[in-house]
């Protein structure tokens, strides 16, 4: 046998995402209020940049000359973040910085971190987590590991089933069968096949009992004892408001400063005779242009997005959250000719003032539920329904669930009570024999 070498020409295509891609897409998915702050940090490191505020607010700015001065700022409709509890992210900060891991692993723990809901539970897919920090699925699902072994028990979890899993595993008094049955029959628990789960794991029924009331006691929602009251308030990234009998769309661009090149730093290169001087400024140059851009592409992006919600939801916006249709990224993608990732990270930390109230928009992005005459409804105008049906019954004889299952079943609607108990219990409305107790 011999051993050959030769030399081959092989052509592979790899998707390489550049420092300025990856700011553009930090632009895009970040909050108004955390990009005013970041804007701010880039201004303070480049000095081609000018940064100024149109209205008054403690901030530091740089005027023409290059030099520094500060100005009061209020913003349009500021809602300040209250500072009573400690927030689960700020707790998980905590404990991330004694743990010892590396600077990278620690930065893709703290992005996670801030991207948990009220309840504790991921809200970013892993993979837009590696396309963000440019970092293998092995490191992200490292990181997300460190994150869920933090306290509470079951932080970090992308679903019901791995809160609960997270939770027994760091339980030394845990019930046998619990993990096995979480993670194979939880399905069955909620519609209370125990036969089925006594003979698929070979244990009596009364072990199965035993085991649900122990799963009973842990906790499915670990976030919510964190969040604070009256908590986040936000301020919103565009108002739609109906004029001359149709609805407009009016970007908040206040609440963020205008930024536009240096002009004596940019003429420096032409005078400067240091080739050093020269491409120092150049390189900063072409960052400021490029954030620039990227700004402008920001805001394109959101009108357009936008104008797609209103053109769908306009029964929403004209009537209210009942007539709310349901909607997916994929669909808005297409009519925008825009990738399905694109329009995820736009609709995230964004908000919109609408004739109906400030709603985030995820919100309009809601699955379908069908009706008798086989249309689609939107979920969130179920959720409309109940919420409805609860606040108008009979205070001493509230509606079970079955009952408002009964009730929209009437209306056409094709609804499980299982559902209904998931809608209510999602939006924190409590169940009808506590209702009759308040």
């Amino acid at each position: 046998m011999q051993i050959r070498s030769s030399l081959t020409q092989v052509q592979t295509l790899k998707i390489h995402v550049t420092p300025q891609l990856k700011q553009s897409i930090h632009i895009l998915q970040i909050s108004s209020v955390d990009l005013a702050d970041y804007l701010q940090e880039q201004s303070v490191e480049n000095p081609l940049l000018d940064i100024v505020y149109s209205t008054t607010k403690d901030k530091i700015y740089r005027s023409s000359n290059g030099n520094y001065s500060s100005q009061e700022h209020h913003d349009y409709l500021m809602n300040q973040i209250s500072e009573q509890e400690e927030s689960l992210e700020m707790m998980l900060l905590s404990e991330l910085r004694v743990r010892k891991m590396p600077e990278d692993q620690y930065r893709i723990a703290k992005y996670l971190a801030g991207n948990l809901n009220d309840e504790g539970y991921l809200t970013i897919e892993l993979i837009d987590v590696c396309t963000h920090y440019n970092a293998s699925m092995e490191d992200v699902v490292d990181a997300l590991m460190k994150l869920q072994d933090l306290s509470p028990s079951g932080v970090g979890a992308r679903n019901l089933k791995e809160c609960l899993q997270l939770q027994i595993l760091k339980d030394s008094n845990a019930k046998p069968y619990a993990y096995a049955m979480v993670s194979e029959y939880l399905n069955e628990l909620g519609s209370g096949k125990y036969r089925q789960i006594a003979d698929g794991m070979s244990i009596s029924q009364e072990e199965v009992l035993n085991t649900l009331q122990y799963i009973r006691s842990l906790n499915p929602r670990p976030g919510l004892p964190y969040v604070s009251s009256p908590g986040k308030c936000f301020e919103p990234d565009a108002v739609i408001r109906k004029e001359n009998g149709s609805f407009v769309i009016r970007m908040n661009l206040a609440q963020l400063p205008k930024l536009s090149l240096n002009k004596y730093y940019q003429h420096l290169p032409f005078e400067s005779g240091s080739s050093d001087t020269k491409n120092y400024l150049r390189q900063h140059e072409q960052s400021a242009k490029w954030l620039i851009r990227s700004l402008e592409q920001r805001k394109l992006t959101l009108n357009r997005l936008l104008g797609s919600i209103v053109e769908v939801q306009v029964d929403f916006f004209e009537k209210g959250v009942q007539y709310i249709k349901p909607m997916n990224l994929k669909a808005i993608a297409e009519k925008l000719e825009m990738h399905e990732s694109t329009v995820s990270r736009a609709t995230q930390n964004k908000y919109v003032q609408t004739p109906h109230g400030l709603f985030e928009l995820k919100f309009f992005f809601s699955s379908a539920l069908l009706t008798d005459e086989g249309e689609a409804t939107s979920a969130e105008s179920v959720k409309a329904k109940i919420r409805l049906l609860i606040e108008n019954e009979c205070k001493r004889a509230p509606f079970s669930d079955q009952k408002i299952t009964e009730l929209l079943v009437g209306e056409g609607i094709r609804i499980s009570r299982r559902t209904v108990m998931k809608y209510r219990e999602g939006m924190h409305l409590l169940s009808s024999r506590l209702r009759a107790q308040v």
